[in-house]
């Protein structure tokens, strides 16, 4: 399960447009032994392991520990999701590890908490979209430095706030009105040249899967073959990676044909007077079990 931020502009004016959404809570869910929320079943913290090597955890390793939990909300309430969170620091850690780790719960808590404030207060002062998101940004920059260190800042948010730095700055070079399209591209071409190797290859990575669903909508419209659709990711993305996009090609087209056959034969049956409603129900059931694995059948609740 993966609940790392991504930290992209449109998610950071999402967070900074959010309340203190913790407070709120809820009625309990009832959830499997074992099991501290159903939607955590079969899932772990991303990149954790069950217990930290070092007898440490960095501020990276904790937030995702805390992020995993306080998506809960919900399902549990929050007193509950911070008792679990106390609880599986004291599992993982001791003495001075402990004390550090659960004073960075507080203050991260502290930095969402003033997050949801902020959001709430800010209102656009000009009609100038990237003016809007710099200064939301900077605000953003102003929060964080309130409640972490500079190495926690460094090891947190250094990726995340240069890639937004950099979709700014092409917002701001796109609108430009006094420079040609070709200068605008090669502009473009040079802020992308400037980035460190790995911020590059992670742009890289991101922009190959759009170039591929682009060139992959194209050749479906120009009537390609399979043959010639699994050639043309094989040689945008590498064949292990052409072998998984066709598995999960041919996942989705049994589904799609198990889906058909449900709602053709559950029209037929609704249909069908010769049933009493409690018949019909059963017939129903017994379809659905025949047709669709346990697991399918959650799935299925979302076309009912």
């Amino acid at each position: 399960m993966r609940l790392q931020g991504k930290g992209w502009l449109v998610l950071v004016l999402a967070a900074l447009g959010g309340a203190y959404w913790w407070q709120s809570g809820s009625a309990e869910q009832p959830v499997a032994e074992g099991v501290f929320a159903p939607s955590l079943r079969q899932t772990s913290v991303d990149g954790l392991p069950p217990a930290p090597v070092s007898g440490k955890m960095d501020a990276k390793q904790l937030k995702a520990l805390f992020d995993y939990y306080l998506a809960t909300q919900g399902e549990r309430t929050f007193p509950e999701i911070r008792q679990e969170i106390d609880k599986q620091l004291a599992a993982r850690l001791s003495g001075k590890a402990l004390m550090d780790a659960q004073d960075f719960f507080r203050r991260y808590l502290a930095y969402l908490h003033d997050l949801g404030q902020a959001g709430k207060a800010t209102r656009p002062v000009s009609t100038d979209v990237v003016g809007q998101m710099g200064q939301r940004l900077q605000l953003l920059s102003q929060i964080r430095a309130r409640h972490f260190t500079p190495q926690e800042l460094e090891l947190l948010f250094a990726h995340t706030d240069a890639m937004d730095q950099l979709i700014l700055q092409r917002m701001a070079i796109q609108r430009r009105q006094d420079i040609s399209e070709a200068e605008k591209r090669r502009q473009l071409d040079v802020l992308e040249q400037s980035l460190p190797p790995e911020l590059r290859a992670a742009r890289q990575q991101m922009t190959q899967h759009i170039a591929l669903a682009d060139a992959e909508r194209s050749l479906r419209q120009q009537g390609g073959t399979p043959a010639q659709l699994q050639a043309l990711r094989a040689g945008m993305v590498g064949t292990e990676a052409a072998q998984r996009l066709a598995a999960a090609d041919a996942e989705a087209a049994a589904w799609q044909a198990k889906l058909q056959q449900w709602r053709q034969a559950r029209e037929q049956l609704v249909k069908d007077t010769a049933y009493s409603d409690p018949q019909r129900q059963q017939a129903l059931q017994v379809l659905e079990q025949k047709l669709f694995s346990e697991n399918e059948r959650k799935r299925l609740l979302a076309y009912q």
